[in-house]
């Protein structure tokens, strides 16, 4: 019998000695295909990026996954290392900067007016894994002229298969929607600009 209480006594021990602590694992979406961007051409007109607009359900810290077609979970130990709305922001700027030639995408700061200058505006509605094994990204984009007269709104909606389980999975699957949407803006704004 005191065998048998030692070694329960030594499980026990075993447990109560493992960390109690969750361990949170934090995330960056990745950057797209960054090239070495030279200085800014003086024949480049701004386009000012504005700071992406996330549904409130998509704005906290925590990874979103949706579970159903009604329920959806914002993970408690995998999240956001820095804002989405900021990742976006920036990722999508960077992107077009690749993409296309005709203006200098910059991000809306303080020091910066915005008269006289196009205006890129993006909403998302989904930026999260879905349980049918797919990241879901959709939303709109706004695209404004320099006398902030609205030239078009751009639905969006992108589905990426996962390559496998987990959350790293899904924000690299996250990434490519959004590599795919900075794609279709380039190519809109590339329009965009021989009506002006």
């Amino acid at each position: 019998m005191r065998k048998w209480l030692m070694i329960l006594g030594g499980i026990l021990v075993g447990c109560s000695s493992q960390p109690t602590e969750p361990v949170s694992n934090t995330y960056l979406l990745p950057s797209g295909n960054q090239a070495v961007t030279s200085a800014i051409a003086t024949n480049q007109p701004l386009l000012v990026v504005r700071p992406v607009e996330m549904a409130e359900h998509l704005s906290g810290n925590g990874l979103v996954y949706q579970l159903s077609d009604t329920e959806v979970v914002q993970a408690q130990q995998n999240l956001w290392a820095e804002s989405i709305s900021e990742q976006l922001t920036r990722r999508i700027n960077n992107d077009l900067r690749q993409k296309q030639s005709r203006y200098w995408p910059t991000e809306l700061t303080p020091a910066l007016s915005t008269m006289g200058v196009p205006r890129l505006q993006v909403k998302v509605n989904q930026f999260n894994g879905h349980y049918t094994g797919v990241a879901k990204v959709s939303g709109e984009w706004l695209l404004l002229d320099a006398k902030g007269v609205l030239q078009g709104v751009y639905p969006f909606t992108y589905q990426v298969p996962l390559e496998r389980d987990g959350y790293d999975a899904q924000v690299k699957a996250l990434s490519e929607a959004v590599n795919r949407l900075t794609t279709q803006m380039a190519q809109r704004i590339a329009i965009f600009t021989t009506k002006t």
